[in-house]
């Protein structure tokens, strides 16, 4: 079992920290609990659906990763 803390930040961010004196690397990660505000349960993941396709490119933007690592991305 792994031990962490869990608390709430002003701004409703949820934080769970867990510490580990073992080793002197930090690590983070950041996950966002998103979905539509009005999801209807039995209709959930479309954005996730969506991203999966728009990721496979399109007719217009064959390759969607290259003009996004441009921007930065």
């Amino acid at each position: 079992m792994v031990k962490y803390d869990k608390f709430m930040l002003d701004n409703g961010l949820t934080v769970l920290v867990h510490r580990d004196s073992t080793t002197p690397m930090t690590a983070m990660n950041l996950i966002y609990k998103v979905g539509s505000r009005d999801e209807q349960p039995d209709k959930t993941g479309f954005a996730h659906l969506f991203e999966h396709l728009m990721f496979g490119g399109s007719v217009n933007i064959p390759k969607y990763d290259e003009p996004l690592q441009r921007a930065g991305g």
